[in-house]
């Protein structure tokens, strides 16, 4: 079987498997993102448009793993199946190495690498911020909406607020009783004549001005209490769901492009925990999408070593290799965080490790007849 011939055979192969896997894995990682803003559609009343579009936001994230395992999924069934049928043997007889049948690997590797760096580079930070401004947009529609006259909302975190007037937009309010419970320590009442919702789209923050009012304090063990009347008085408003998606999202880091994380870490003077993360987020947006060549090429003489006839098991021993890289990788993540060792070497670590398994098993599967 001529060389070329043989690479468009395997080609063929590792393009059917990896578009299979990835699709399949983007999908179940979009089902369980559905099942996690699924409260937000059925007790928050938040537009299912909405949560369509932050699903879809979240996508470059997805890629950043699924591409990897895709790629080690697609390379690992096909050397199997070639192994399993024989095939692997015949080719090796034929006087062709298993150097000779790594081009098509090498081109599907690259491919899903270029993809990956796309996403983690210049498609994150921009769904990541579309994502931001996304949850600001609904938070503040979901204020508007959800404060009705005469009724007890509890959708702010930590605060009931209770209007005997609002006002056909649900911005402006009269006659106003809230309960304050954010601090542990104290209970707060706040009773005002007038309020009016803010928003502050910079700060994607929501604010509830209050005027002509008081504020009466309580200590939890009720022995001391005070009250302090006030002509103007803001206070913050954060919807507990939307805010607890945002942090969950890692905001901050991700929405940022590599020239800002270089501006960044330029800009502090000391290497503390936070200097960390900004620097394991710049290198992890470079070191990922690397996985995906490291995790095709070690597929290879892994896939020619195991017979196992049904895919299933393939794709066990793959999602089992992909879970040693990721576990190898938060432990990495971790002590870099803490400052054990620089930070960039903590997300490279397990490529470097992947890269020397590499060199090992190619040679042994090279030297094998």
């Amino acid at each position: 079987m001529m060389p070329s011939i043989l690479h468009r055979y395997i080609a063929k192969e590792l393009f059917q498997f990896f578009l299979i896997s990835l699709v399949t894995f983007t999908f179940i990682l979009l089902v369980t993102k559905v099942f996690t803003f699924a409260d937000l559609i059925i007790n928050k009343g938040v537009r299912p448009s909405a949560i369509g579009l932050l699903i879809l936001y979240t996508l470059p994230y997805s890629f950043m793993f699924t591409l990897p395992v895709s790629t080690l999924l697609a390379v690992l069934l096909t050397f199997m199946r070639l192994s399993h049928d024989n095939e692997m043997t015949a080719i090796k007889a034929s006087g062709i190495s298993v150097y000779q049948v790594l081009p098509p690997v090498l081109v599907l590797s690259v491919f899903a690498y270029l993809c990956a760096s796309y996403m983690t580079i210049f498609a994150m930070p921009k769904a990541t911020r579309a994502f931001n401004d996304l949850v600001y947009s609904v938070a503040r529609e979901k204020a508007y909406t959800a404060i009705k006259p005469r009724y007890f909302n509890g959708d702010f975190s930590d605060i009931v607020l209770y209007a005997n007037e609002v006002d056909v937009s649900g911005k402006y309010l009269n006659n106003i009783f809230i309960s304050d419970k954010r601090n542990p320590q104290l209970s707060n009442t706040i009773i005002a004549r007038k309020g009016i919702i803010l928003s502050d789209p910079e700060k994607k923050k929501l604010a509830l001005r209050l005027t002509d009012g008081s504020i009466h304090y309580e200590s939890q063990d009720m022995t001391s209490s005070d009250t302090i009347w006030f002509s103007t008085y803001e206070l913050s408003l954060d919807l507990q769901q939307l805010e607890k998606k945002q942090k969950q999202a890692g905001i901050a880091k991700r929405e940022m492009s590599v020239s800002q994380l270089i501006a960044e870490l330029r800009s502090r003077k000391s290497k503390d925990m936070t200097y960390n993360l900004y620097a394991m987020e710049l290198h992890r947006k470079f070191a990922i999408p690397l996985s995906c060549i490291l995790l095709g090429i070690i597929a290879v003489p892994l896939g020619i070593r195991t017979r196992v006839s049904s895919s299933s098991g393939g794709v066990s021993i793959g999602l089992v290799l992909f879970l040693l890289y990721y576990v190898l990788f938060a432990a990495a993540k971790s002590f870099g965080e803490s400052g054990s060792y620089p930070p960039a070497l903590g997300m490279w670590i397990p490529n470097i490790v992947f890269a020397v398994l590499i060199i090992f098993m190619l040679r042994k599967a090279v030297s094998e007849r």
